[in-house]
């Protein structure tokens, strides 16, 4: 089951974080605030689907059939970006591949139940956590050598579709699921209605709503900051293509080791609850030294100068990987906490809601200020 959130965590680092932007830019020479307008709006059409789709499998019992679905239509699409020569090719490619791979990761956490019970599922999302970095930093070091310049980073789509699929094929597969019901076919009008009842009992689930609510708000930060932190990188702080395994490997091992050794004791220790409220804190201190070191910046220790460069990658990124497996291990335990087994999958659904708007509101907001100044 784990496996899954290397290829689902490695597709997000190589294609979102680090090169369809870069492609964008360099190869078929479209502005940066391109790639955010596409992002917002991938963001936005999963943001609405999601609990439909969630409550669709509630209703259905299984989750892995639209697992499958969903991964093969991500592996196509990121694929054929090999071959696009033009801008509207690659955003028609790209968007739908961006819906695809949100979806199922809402389809995979929806498994959480059926392969965890309360006490070892913060072990078993802190591991899963721990194991997507841990994918992600053996992609970007083994993908980055195709990419020697910013004109070649479309090498990178075929190879990362190819892992993607590899990677998820134990949990479409192999991995334990629900078991099926009778009504075994999506029924939307159905997922739909179990939606609208939901809602008539919000008193019955207010905590969770209220958690909703709180991952609305500082799912704002976090989303943009994995969409746009490559592109800040290269056009901001001057890194290139063949410097960003060196920004970003920092970043990932961080998150790997926190999400095993940090968030996931600390989880067990004091709830999911005060994680989040520490790890919030971690994003406070990011955005601080964001705003302190820029181009130009440098520290003289004696003989030694430490340029801006070295600096961004010594601290901004270490800070960005341990919030960001802060957010994943302590919110999807919280989540699993205040949910219902057997409406895992509306309610994750939900939490894809959650998290795909705050991407909708932080990368249009990016995008647009981008595009006016």
């Amino acid at each position: 089951y784990s496996i899954f959130e290397a290829g689902d965590s490695a597709w997000s680092l190589i294609i979102v974080s680090t090169y369809f932007g870069t492609f964008l830019q360099v190869v078929l020479q479209e502005p940066g605030a391109d790639f955010g307008w596409a992002v917002t709006v991938g963001a936005l059409i999963i943001a609405a689907i999601s609990p439909l789709l969630g409550a669709a499998a509630d209703y259905s019992g299984r989750r892995q059939p639209y697992l499958r679905f969903l991964v093969f239509g991500v592996v196509l699409c990121t694929a054929a970006l090999a071959w696009a020569t033009t801008i509207s090719v690659a955003i028609l490619l790209f968007i739908p591949a961006y819906i695809c791979v949100n979806g199922a990761c809402t389809f995979f956490t929806a498994m959480t139940p059926a392969i965890s019970n309360e006490r070892n599922v913060s072990a078993v999302i802190s591991m899963t956590v721990g194991v997507g970095y841990a994918g992600s930093l053996v992609c970007m070091f083994v993908l980055s050598k195709l990419v020697p310049s910013d004109e070649l980073a479309g090498r990178v789509f075929l190879p990362m579709a190819l892992i993607y699929l590899v990677l998820a094929f134990p949990a479409m597969y192999l991995a334990p699921d629900f078991p099926s019901k009778a009504r075994s076919r999506m029924d939307i009008v159905a997922a739909y209605g179990r939606i609208r009842q939901t809602f008539r009992e919000a008193r019955r689930y207010r905590y969770l709503f209220r958690f909703l609510l709180a991952d609305f708000l500082y799912e704002n930060a976090v989303a943009s900051v994995i969409t746009l932190m490559g592109l800040y990188s290269r056009n901001v702080m001057g890194f290139k293509s063949s410097e960003l395994a060196m920004l970003f490997g920092p970043a990932i091992a961080v998150a790997m080791l926190s999400a095993w050794f940090v968030f996931g004791p600390l989880v067990r220790a004091i709830g999911p609850k005060k994680t989040v409220l520490l790890d919030l804190f971690i994003w406070l201190l990011l955005f601080a030294m964001v705003l302190m070191i820029h181009p130009g910046t440098s520290l003289d220790l004696g003989h030694l100068h430490i340029g801006a460069k070295t600096l961004f990658a010594a601290t901004i990124a270490p800070l960005a990987g341990m919030g960001l497996a802060g957010v994943w291990s302590s919110s999807r335990v919280m989540l699993t906490a205040l949910t219902p087994a057997e409406k895992s999958g509306e309610f994750w659904g939900l939490y894809n809601l959650s998290g795909r708007t705050a991407s909708v509101l932080g990368d249009a907001t990016w995008s647009f200020a981008l595009t006016i100044l």
